[in-house]
């Protein structure tokens, strides 16, 4: 993947959107190359003149203006992949907005006490390039509390926070010729009805269990909870694995054992009418399941229940359904991408219909720099010159002039930017995170302002 400059970016990602207006078309294209600039600050600080701020907040009141539309070319432009395997990686964040006490509908967060949206986002992940292609859609949803004396049929048949799954799967849609789209989901997308949208669309799935007692059908037809089949699953053997750090748990290397039941789940008793209607009664899949030899003293154990529809008949298929499973930290990054890099919970507006347009502008921007991160690491042999901007490239030189950039990689290319940014890369400082490549990448902007400008003085 070669890294486009911010205008040809922007062009790409937002030049042909169409909010019936050319005026509202031109200034998102303006808003969208001024948060490039300064993604973390508020709107006041990305627009520098009061034209362009009150500019910037009449754009976010037109009623054209919302989530879908100003995400959907991109979107648009993400899922026409070429053919090859990729992973659709999915998952819900709390955008939290308690601290703006003035905007209007906003959803409940935590116990109902926090006031917000939630954003639900499917990043497109090139499982063999190892590179992030972009979002391939995203749903807002807001939390309201249960009504009071609900019935079961009443709570499976209004919108609730699980549809928002099934909903993402049915906008995503089904592959192109000769592409694998897999969806990976963690234990909140494992449902009976999302699982039903995905096979609808005919992609593949790999769904973290996160309801060990439920019924299902072993291989000889008996009926017996999903933990009780896990135990007689087939052994496959084992391997070697490095935990990321996560929560309380700092990160370590630790042994799994691997082994592999075929299970059917049956439609729930209870169910909601759209489950009824789509006339799937039952789902088949592959359990791996990956278990934790003697963990440290003191330390969790690493278990996973993946239901796959993806066929497991050998270790290497297990382990690849396992790696799918470990690339969904993907979007875990995103999310901090976005709260932090972007400050996406920072920008207070009078409604949240207002905020909406905000977020998802804000949301494809947190793709860009997570591209920037993942080329680095995945790509380190990828020379600067075939990969990077060449006035990128100029602006660095003039920054760092006693550095040879000729046979520089990509690899070490970002690594420059991160030095911009505050990465002092010491010999135990492991690899830059993406805040000082942000930070440096601002400053290499600025660079290139500096220079554009200095050119058209002349």
């Amino acid at each position: 993947m070669q890294v486009a400059d911010n205008v040809a970016w922007v062009e790409a990602n937002f030049g042909q959107v169409d909010l019936r207006d050319k005026r509202l078309d031109k200034r998102l294209q303006i808003l969208a190359s001024n948060a490039l600039k300064q993604p973390q600050g508020s709107i006041v600080a990305q627009n520098v003149s009061w034209a362009d701020t009150k500019a910037a907040y009449r754009f976010y009141d037109n009623v054209n203006v919302t989530f879908d539309n100003v995400c959907d070319q991109h979107w648009q432009q993400t899922r026409q992949t070429l053919p090859g395997r990729f992973l659709l990686i999915c998952d819900t964040t709390e955008i939290d907005h308690t601290s703006h006490k003035a905007t209007a509908g906003l959803g409940m967060l935590g116990n109902g006490k926090g006031r917000g949206l939630q954003l639900h986002s499917c990043l497109m992940y090139d499982s063999v390039a190892k590179q992030l292609v972009g979002a391939a859609g995203a749903a807002i949803h807001y939390r309201k509390a249960a009504p009071k004396n609900e019935t079961e049929m009443q709570r499976l048949n209004r919108l609730r926070e699980s549809h928002v799954w099934g909903t993402l799967a049915d906008q995503v849609g089904s592959a192109p010729d000769g592409c694998q789209w897999i969806h990976v989901w963690d234990r909140g997308g494992d449902n009976f009805e999302a699982m039903c949208h995905i096979l609808l669309t005919k992609n593949e799935f790999v769904v973290r269990a996160g309801r060990l007692n439920r019924t299902v059908f072993n291989s000889e037809g008996e009926s017996t909870p999903l933990q009780k089949a896990i135990e007689e699953a087939r052994d496959l053997g084992g391997y070697d694995i490095h935990l990321r750090a996560h929560e309380k748990e700092p990160a370590r290397n630790a042994k799994i054992e691997v082994s592999v039941v075929r299970v059917t789940f049956p439609r729930p008793r209870h169910h909601s009418k759209w489950v009824k209607d789509c006339q799937v009664k039952a789902i088949t899949v592959n359990v791996v399941i990956a278990r934790e030899l003697a963990p440290p003293k003191g330390r969790k154990r690493t278990f996973w229940v993946l239901l796959t529809t993806l066929p497991v008949s050998s270790l290497a298929d297990a382990l690849q359904v396992i790696q799918d499973y470990e690339d969904r930290w993907l979007i875990e990054e995103y999310h901090k991408v976005i709260k932090s890099g972007c400050s996406i919970q920072i920008h207070a507006l009078q409604t949240a219909d207002r905020l909406e347009p905000l977020v998802g502008l804000l949301s494809v921007i947190g793709t860009r720099i997570l591209q920037l991160k993942l080329i680095g690491r995945n790509q380190p042999e990828a020379k600067a010159k075939t990969h990077i901007p060449s006035h990128w490239i100029e602006a660095m030189q003039l920054s760092r002039p006693r550095i040879n950039f000729d046979n520089m990689t990509a690899y070490h290319f970002l690594r420059e930017i991160a030095k911009l940014g505050g990465f002092l890369a010491r010999k135990g400082d492991g690899e830059p995170g993406w805040v000082t490549i942000w930070r440096g990448m601002e400053f290499l902007m600025q660079l290139i302002d500096g220079i554009n400008l200095g050119r058209n003085a002349k």
